[in-house]
């Protein structure tokens, strides 16, 4: 009898082991595996490795984290747990060591937005949306609603502004919305017609300060709209190594940006023939704040209510201590197209962060799935085998941004996918499924679920975070 009692203790034990282990295995399940090609850019060739694998985390592997298939927000997308001074207009502010946005009611926020949000260009764009939704009103009205159902907040760049105007004053929420300026894009343009010299990024032009101004000026039109989030100035500048070198070689001793680099180097005490690669870093800082200081007062003279959102730095100049420093100067955030990496590193985002006091927007990242039947061979983005490891993409690359103190968003590039059709689509954008719905305006299920279930829990992960004190 007592062998008995002892056998059933034993037993009794044992499966109080295995429940125990149980629990905690499904607490802190392993990483998911995704495999990608990754990419790169060698002498201006796009390359991508082979298979390789990747570990991703998403919502359903956080110890002790139930997300909800529903959320409160405020109606601009704002945490309703977290409330400032309202302006009626978007505005940033550093809350102990954590940047938000707050939006025009107060509440605190991210700009989760969509880049693109418009129809397509193509034929075969055009067909389809007369087939589904007869007209582009009807296409936006839902789109919207789709989009706001997703978790998104906002639309990105180069969308549709005007179409998305008139939906936000007939449904009954909105997404916020973005302009860009194109700035030195434009000027570059003009100024090809009549200056034949090699100077990539001609900013001490006082041409270039009255451009601005003249551009500048129909901001005005929307200065007053609490929909609008913010200004983009250009998109990913030439902000090169070469410049100096390029100012210094203008045969024209005149031309204002010779004339600047021969200040600067005066004013360092050094000659031509002295020159280094820190000297040539450091002008591109001295060029940087040229430009920012000028885009930036050529929009608040017009637009003094909303954000300036900068040049989306890209490549190496988001990566360039003297770049970021002068964006922070002028830009109330500042905007990184972030590729050729599976996930956000924290050492960047410390970067950033020790290089200016102010808040991080990523506005470009994506994957290309293979079962598309798409090329994907354009553009930045890695490549993944399925739609549903876009969507596991997804929920680890966002996961990681809500663990950064001075990240307050990201954007999607983009609405649609190319179109190989399209012989108006320039290079990068000719062949490659970057979007959530297709050529047809068909949802890419499997990653938006992915997308909808993250953006809609946001607030709690950053809670989550805070209270587990997971850093990036």
């Amino acid at each position: 009898m007592r062998i008995l009692t002892i056998n059933i203790f034993l037993f009794l034990c044992l499966l109080i082991s295995i429940s125990c282990h149980t629990q905690k295995k499904s607490f802190t399940p392993e990483n998911k595996v995704v495999e990608t090609k990754k990419w790169s850019k060698v002498n201006g060739e796009v390359k991508y490795s082979d298979w390789v694998k990747c570990n991703a985390t998403t919502i359903d592997q956080l110890p002790g984290f139930k997300s909800e298939k529903e959320a409160e927000f405020s109606r601009f997308g704002g945490d309703l747990a977290t409330k400032e001074n309202s302006t009626g207009y978007y505005y940033t502010k550093k809350i102990g060591s954590k940047w938000w946005i707050i939006d025009p009611d107060g509440y605190g926020c991210w700009n989760v937005a969509m880049n693109g949000v418009r129809p397509g260009n193509s034929e075969r764009n055009e067909s389809a949306l007369i087939s589904r939704y007869t007209t582009p009103e009807k296409w936006i009205l839902k789109t919207e609603k789709d989009l706001l159902e997703m978790g998104f907040n906002g639309a990105g760049c180069w969308s549709d502004t005007r179409l998305i105007q008139y939906a936000n004053k007939e449904n009954a929420q909105s997404l916020s919305y973005t302009l860009i300026s194109n700035f030195y894009a434009n000027y570059s343009r003009q100024r090809k017609k009549i200056k034949t010299d090699d100077i990539s990024f001609a900013v001490f032009d006082p041409a270039f300060l009255a451009s601005c101004e003249e551009q500048a000026q129909k901001l005005s039109e929307t200065s007053s709209d609490p929909n609008l989030f913010g200004h983009f100035s250009d998109n990913e500048l030439p902000f090169n190594e070469k410049i100096l070198d390029e100012y210094l070689a203008c045969k024209d001793e005149s031309d204002p940006n010779h004339q600047a680099a021969l200040s600067w180097l005066k004013s360092l005490g050094i000659s031509q023939n002295q020159l280094t690669n820190d000297n040539r870093q450091a002008f591109l800082g001295f060029v940087a704040e040229k430009y920012f200081s000028i885009a930036s007062e050529a929009i608040r003279k017009f637009d003094p209510n909303h954000l300036y959102l900068g040049s989306r730095l890209h490549g190496k100049p988001k990566h360039t201590e003297s770049i970021v420093k002068a964006a922070g100067k002028y830009c109330d955030i500042i905007s990184i197209n972030y590729y050729g990496q599976w996930e956000p590193a924290q050492k960047h985002f410390d970067q950033w962060k020790s290089w200016a006091d102010k808040p991080v927007l990523i506005t470009e990242f994506y994957t290309k799935g293979d079962d598309s039947g798409m090329a994907n061979n354009s553009g930045a983005g890695w490549r993944v085998k399925t739609q549903d490891d876009r969507g596991i993409f997804y929920e680890n690359f966002c996961l990681k941004l809500l663990r950064m103190d001075n990240c307050v968003g990201w954007n999607w590039f983009r609405y649609m996918d190319n179109d190989p059709t399209d012989e108006t689509a320039d290079p990068s954008n000719n062949d490659s499924n970057k979007g959530i719905v297709n050529n047809l305006y068909e949802y890419y299920t499997p990653l938006i679920n992915h997308m909808q279930r993250l953006n809609l829990n946001r607030y709690r992960l950053i809670r989550y975070f805070k209270k587990n004190e997971i850093n990036g």
